[in-house]
């Protein structure tokens, strides 16, 4: 397993990295080399490490360079700052250089209090220097100077926000007409199979009420919390105001998170059963990236929407707050106009947060610590409306750092467990792990659907037996279509990690080996091209109409050509392979990826180091939750431990 698992293109990194500092005299290199060897930072973070070094002067300054160091670190964590405090810095490090530690960054400290590093860093925020300290609030937090810039004026455009006079008002009387409205029986919206109508949750009456009164508000809400449906229902009370259609503007980080956000609209609005003007009115609307809203502008590196030309809107929500970095909020707050434009944020406040720096959604939440500038903007949505309690009660568990008492079981009972329920299964070698993989596919895959007679693979031969025009204007395609999209969204493979033997990239591998033979023989084997592939987009392309995250299914036609299928609001498109933009196989996908996506069945797999850094609360939290009917965590116990203990804690100055 550990040969497996040996990372020859980090060790030359780490030499490469080594000889950067060895190469410009530095004797301390030496001394670097145990942090080099285990900080996991790019080349590219030693290099900018180098040249800010020799920009100041301080060529061989081994406490610098390990400050530098923690720095990138820190940020490859998420957070926006280090902070100086010398006990935390010293825990930014790795353990067993911690003792050796201290003496360097106690020099460190007492150079930077002296002034010996300012021609590097400064106290002065205005002032154009590389790196920024921060001595407000009795900390000293050290910024590079874009994300200290970043945060300070995402701190001014909030507090305008908060001052902001609500732009129009609406008379209390009248939200009371419009929730009796809209909950009545021919205009409620229904779920269920058996088209129930919503119920009035209070919460939800009360995030409603915030939305219509308040020109900022923030709703979060977990998994089965009617997030969605509230979101209509806002949206319907709203345009029952008299707010246009063409003066709200909604959306999403990621093209498929803005796609779904369509999609709810038109799911949700299909289940009325007298749905008004105002409803079908909200039919034209579409979701779109925060990027699409603000209209990016490549050849300027900069948005068309900005403070200068603030968005033409009375109306901007945003979906899935909690992926959004301090970088692009603060772009995407530069073009709200905060006295005209009424601004409503939902997201999940336990969720992962942003991929990149800081974790704004998370900061905004009133704890009795910190937020209180929001605790009368802020609405969490706690009733769950998801049928079965087992995996509630684990969700609710992981959050708290604390797992149910189990018993781990083989792979095949853990298939075979019924709907709501969890198990643990304990990773073995990686011989045990490609089986398990076989038995998985099997299960998913090559085995009848449950309620019909056909698998997966009996409906990707079968479709193949048409042409591309017949599989999406035929009723017999449509039909196929949508079994197999029932198969895509019933299960799916989620990691932690991209590389390793528990990482999407050799999972899909394994995984597409296996399917090539049952369901594509003559495709090539190297090129994951093949009958059958689920894939998933990488990147955005609205020419097409094609978005990060989207997934879609690669079907060989009767006439021999490889198109992926994406299903499209009760229809599907299709495209041909060598057309698509950058995608790669879906069968497993990072934890980040899933969010806001759910499945019957998730096989959440942990890494084998148990203490890797991505271990937290959150991304199991997060895994755990995209699963609606089973959960299999495959792993070691002690891996899930150290994730239970370890809560994602990014540093940054935004005390609100």
């Amino acid at each position: 397993m550990t040969d497996f698992n040996f990372d020859e293109g980090q060790l030359l990194q780490n030499l490469e990295a080594f000889k950067i500092f060895e190469r410009k005299g530095q004797s301390a290199a030496k001394m670097l080399m145990p942090f080099i060897s285990q900080m996991e930072l790019s080349f590219l973070d030693y290099m900018t490490i180098r040249d800010l070094m020799e920009f100041g002067g301080y060529q061989g300054d081994k406490s610098l360079a390990i400050v530098l160091m923690a720095m990138f670190a820190a940020l490859q964590e998420g957070s926006l700052c280090l902070d100086l405090n010398q006990d935390k810095l010293i825990n930014r490090l790795p353990v067993d250089t911690r003792k050796k530690a201290g003496k360097t960054i106690d020099s460190f400290l007492s150079g930077l209090n002296e002034g010996k590093y300012q021609k590097l860093i400064t106290s002065n925020g205005d002032e154009y220097m590389p790196l920024i300290l921060d001595e407000s609030r009795e900390r000293q937090l050290l910024y590079f100077q874009k994300y200290y810039v970043h945060e300070s004026q995402l701190k001014k455009r909030m507090e305008a926000l908060l001052n902001a006079e609500v732009s129009f008002n609406i008379p209390d009387q009248k939200i009371d007409n419009l929730l009796e409205e809209i909950y009545s029986n021919p205009l409620a919206i229904r779920v269920g199979p058996d088209n129930t109508p919503i119920t009035r949750d209070l919460q939800q009456l009360k995030a409603i009420r915030l939305a219509l009164t308040s020109q900022f508000s923030i709703i979060s809400g977990g998994p089965g919390t009617g997030k969605t449906s509230l979101m209509v229902n806002i949206l319907r009370c709203l345009v029952r105001t008299g707010v246009p259609i063409s003066h709200i503007i909604f959306g999403a980080p990621t093209g498929r998170a803005a796609q779904r956000m369509t999609e709810t609209i038109q799911n949700n609005i299909a289940t009325i059963q007298e749905p008004s003007t105002e409803d079908s009115d909200l039919l034209n609307l579409k979701g779109s990236t925060l990027h699409k809203i603000l209209r990016y502008r490549s050849f300027e590196h900069e948005f068309y929407y900005r403070d200068t030309n603030p968005l033409p809107a009375l109306v901007v929500l945003i979906d899935e707050v909690s992926m959004v970095d301090v970088v692009m909020l603060d772009k995407f707050l530069q073009a709200i106009a905060s006295a005209k434009t009424k601004l409503i944020f939902l997201g999940d406040k336990d969720q992962l947060p942003s991929v990149e720096a800081g974790s704004v959604f998370a900061e905004m939440v009133p704890d009795g610590t910190r937020a209180s500038k929001f605790k009368d903007r802020f609405v969490v949505l706690q009733k769950v409306y998801r049928s079965g309690v087992n995996l509630l009660e684990l969700a609710n568990q992981t959050n708290k750092g604390v797992f149910p008492p189990f018993t781990a079981v083989t792979f095949e009972n853990a298939l075979s467990s019924d709907p709501d329920q969890w198990a643990f299964v304990n990773a073995e070698s990686f011989d045990k792990w490609k089986e398990h993989l076989c038995q998985w596919v099997r299960y998913q895959y090559l085995s009848p659907l449950p309620g019909n007679e056909k698998s997966f693979k009996d409906l990707i031969v079968k479709v193949g037996e048409m042409t591309a025009d017949q599989i999406v204007s035929s009723e017999q395609g449509h039909y196929l279509l949508s079994h197999i999209f029932m198969v895509v969204e019933r299960a799916r493979i989620l990691s932690f990690l991209r590389k390793g033997i528990y990482g999407c990239t050799i999972i899909n591998t394994l995984i597409a080996n296996h399917l090539i033979n049952e369901f594509d023989p003559l495709a090539k084997r190297q090129s994951n091209v093949f009958s059958g592939a689920m894939v998933i987009i990488t990147r955005n392309d609205y020419s097409k109409e094609l978005f990060n995250g989207d997934v879609g299914v690669m079907i060989k036609d009767a006439d021999g050509t490889y198109r992926a299928f994406f299903h499209r609001s009760g229809s599907y498109i299709s495209f041909p392979v060598n057309l698509l933009p950058s995608w790669e196989l879906a069968f497993a996908m990072t934890v980040h990826k899933s969010q806001g996506s759910e499945f019957d069945d998730v096989l959440l797999v942990l890494p084998d180091d148990e203490n890797h850094r991505l271990l937290t609360r959150q991304i199991v939290y997060t895994g755990i939750t995209r699963a609606k009917k089973r959960v299999l965590l495959y792993g070691s116990q002690p891996a899930l431990n150290n994730a239970l203990e370890k809560k994602i804690e990014r540093q940054s100055g935004l005390m609100w």
